[in-house]
């Protein structure tokens, strides 16, 4: 017989079930406002079976969130995607701060998806929401020393950062490369080798795509971002990480990294690091 805990676990799930299906239907119908209500309930959900130790209903909660993207998608449901995406990164980085491993895994994964595959729309605002919820994840996780799915997440924030670029997007490019170098060094800190160096050579694939794309401020920060990560490696004599970053930076020493930086303050004084507003 299942003790009173699985029996409470059973009901919530079944509940989340109720209002995923009835978000779905909202957003079949094209009633963005109703569907954004259910969202954050179900997100509160999440968040609670999180701090209260329930995997189970966790994972149950960010699986539930693709059936109500995949139809707001379909309705062209910008601000509900965007509440889907704040709310996996929300849910994701409560998962992480109780050492969750598969939970957070799950939730990253669903954002990577939601910022990198042909299904889904992919604008700006809905970029910009992936890209903060999977930093929220990343920096969780890092702090929590979970490097395997620290590192798993930082791909998933990379990949979207390169398709960010590829779209021009230059304020979530630069945004994904702040969030690679925080993520980065705080890797380093907690002697996440392997976290480090992927921060590094995601890095240095951004600053490809930003080159091709003519995006000139994304391309000095990933200089600057590049040379924090090589700086705090060395320090720390995480070789592997140092190396890496190393290597990006020799690609920029063709360029008249001085002019550049000129040019880049003439166009936009002060570079300020995004913060998602919905």
């Amino acid at each position: 017989m299942a003790s009173v805990d699985e029996k409470d676990e059973a009901g919530v799930i079944e509940i989340l079930y109720y209002l995923s299906g009835l978000a779905a239907r909202y957003a079949n119908e094209g009633l963005e406002s109703d569907t954004k209500r259910l969202i954050e309930y179900i997100k509160k959900i999440g968040i609670a079976s999180a701090l209260a130790g329930q995997e189970t209903v966790v994972t149950n909660t960010i699986l539930l969130f693709s059936p109500v993207a995949k139809e707001a998608c379909r309705q062209g449901m910008e601000n509900a995607l965007v509440c889907i995406a704040l709310a996996l990164g929300e849910i994701g980085k409560a998962a992480a701060g109780q050492k969750m491993e598969g939970p957070a895994k799950t939730a990253a994964t669903c954002l990577g998806e939601m910022g990198n595959t042909p299904g889904f729309t992919k604008t700006r605002k809905e970029i910009i929401a992936v890209i903060f919820a999977l930093g929220e994840i990343g920096k969780s996780l890092t702090k929590q020393s979970l490097g395997d799915v620290a590192n798993s997440t930082v791909t998933l924030l990379g990949e979207t950062g390169k398709a960010a670029a590829s779209q021009k997007f230059e304020d979530a490019t630069l945004n994904v490369e702040f969030l690679l170098q925080e993520i980065g060094t705080g890797a380093i800190e907690k002697n996440l080798q392997e976290t480090a160096s992927t921060s590094a050579r995601l890095l240095g694939d951004i600053s490809r795509v930003a080159d091709r794309q003519g995006l000139e401020r994304a391309l000095l920060q990933a200089v600057y971002s590049l040379e924090a990560i090589k700086f705090d490696a060395e320090d720390r004599y995480l070789m592997s990480a140092s190396i890496i970053a190393e290597v990006a930076l020799m690609r920029f020493e063709s360029m008249d990294l001085d002019k550049l930086e000129e040019k880049v303050n003439e166009s936009f004084r002060g570079k300020r690091r995004l913060t998602y507003t919905d």
